[in-house]
């Protein structure tokens, strides 16, 4: 066989490998970018529904349908007014129950110096004990409200645009209840498109070439 028409055929092999690579990798853009798994719309969802972890009143909303908004972005947040008055009640006996805590501790330091007797000892070992866990259990309270705060203001979980917003100012709102909708800013369905338009035109322009080098 001539080595030009050797040539040719090794190129027409070359080109119908090509032709079969960009094939499956069209079926396999067509596939994540319209029929995409479970496991791709868990990584990458649609649409993202947003809701509060606690329920109250809603104070102000921040976003409206149409706007785009960034990753941590604020869009509503429920009236605290009672949770900051906890706060600050609860700051106020925790300090308390510290300070009675170290007072316990200072007594017991100085009964041991002193050499009571072990009776006594033990009493204020008690009472020691009594006010550390109490004093624990105001700094609980004091954090627990704290997040009770922090889950008051609804953050947006990715940046994106606001599709829908399910909530009014000054509403009631339930924990979970979606109050907005995120259609978030993720190109992979646009990058899969734009592959499965190029892989099927490089699939037939192969192809083609593949025949005409027969």
């Amino acid at each position: 066989m001539p080595a030009k028409r050797t040539y040719k055929v090794r190129v027409a092999k070359d080109f119908i490998v090509l032709a079969g690579i960009f094939f499956f990798l069209c079926l396999w853009a067509v596939k994540d970018a319209w029929y995409p798994s479970d496991k791709v719309l868990k990584k990458h969802p649609r649409l993202v529904e947003v809701s509060f972890e606690t329920s109250g009143l809603l104070g102000q909303v921040h976003a409206e349908v149409g706007d785009s908004i960034g990753e941590g972005q604020l869009l509503a947040k429920l009236r605290s007014t009672r949770m900051e008055v906890e706060l600050t009640e609860g700051k106020k006996e925790y300090t308390e129950a510290k300070s009675k805590h170290a007072l316990m501790q200072e007594a017991l330091h100085d009964a041991e110096k002193s050499g009571v007797s072990a009776q006594e000892i033990t009493e204020l070992q008690n009472s020691e004990t009594q006010a550390k866990t109490a004093m624990d259990a105001a700094l609980q309270r004091v954090g627990k409200i704290r997040s009770s705060i922090d889950s008051a203001e609804l953050v947006a979980p990715t940046k994106g645009k606001i599709a829908e917003v399910r909530v009014v100012s000054h509403g009631q709102i339930d924990a979970g209840q979606t109050a907005f909708v995120i259609n978030p800013q993720d190109h992979f369905y646009l990058f899969n498109q734009s592959l499965a338009i190029f892989s099927f035109v490089s699939f037939w322009v192969f192809l083609g070439l593949h025949l005409l080098t027969q």
